[in-house]
């Protein structure tokens, strides 16, 4: 009963997503938002990918897998593509936190390959365990960093008093929100050995369904850039 009901919540996820990368496309913020686009279609990919395969199958697992290296790239470009209408105000502390981003994940990729290289036997499937503890290791490390950045992003708007637009408060929470639920996310998948088959399928019923409430509630509060805001046609010299 449980897999039913985890089943059609996917279905609804996915259904979200699309919603979500719509509204962007709708209201033409895919223009400044070039990374947070390509998030909102990777999520679109990579579902009807689990819908296809089925999320319990051999080859969704590989491509889960993956994926998670493409996500570490693409996380900590989406946290700093967050802040591309309120660039001007915040392009000094966002320069300082994109210092500490990129080395807390070349520092943590590091520490993967270690922990692969020197953490135990590889399984007779080919090597298996060997790439789930990197690509969780990295993920885990993209998702932290990603959300460290947003949380310090805020921290210095809020205490320097600054108004950013709308759609950047509004992405600055979807996303800290979203890092967080992929880091436990990621606990989940570590810790689902140890657990019982109706405890893991609660576990995953209640992170897919805060997924679709903080995705719904992005695209509720989404709205267009202002005319003011949009880049304006250089004059010609005389």
């Amino acid at each position: 009963m449980l897999d039913q009901v985890n089943h059609w919540v996917d279905v609804a996820a996915t259904a979200v997503d699309c919603l979500l990368l719509l509204r962007i496309l709708t209201l033409k913020l895919f223009r400044p938002y070039v990374f947070v686009t390509l998030f909102a279609l990777l999520a679109v990919l990579f579902d009807g990918v689990m819908l296809w395969l089925g999320p319990d199958s051999r080859e969704f697992l590989r491509v889960f897998l993956y994926s998670r290296f493409l996500y570490a790239l693409v996380f900590p470009a989406v946290a700093y593509d967050v802040f591309e209408e309120a660039k001007g105000q915040v392009a000094k502390f966002r320069k300082l936190g994109l210092r500490r981003l990129v080395s807390s994940i070349i520092l943590a990729a590091v520490f993967g390959f270690l922990v692969a290289g020197f953490g135990g036997v590889e399984q007779e499937s080919g090597g298996d365990a060997t790439l789930a503890t990197v690509a969780l290791v990295v993920w885990a490390a993209a998702a932290t960093a990603s959300m460290a950045f947003l949380w310090s992003m805020r921290r210095a708007i809020r205490t320097q008093k600054m108004e950013v637009p709308r759609n950047t408060s509004v992405f600055m929470v979807f996303f800290s929100l979203a890092f967080a639920m992929e880091l436990l996310s990621c606990l989940f998948d570590v810790a689902i050995p140890l657990l019982n088959a109706p405890l893991s399928g609660a576990i995953q019923l209640a992170i897919n369904a805060f997924g679709i409430a903080i995705t719904t509630w992005c695209i509720l509060k989404l709205r267009a850039m202002p005319s003011d805001m949009q880049p304006e046609p250089e004059k010609a010299g005389l």
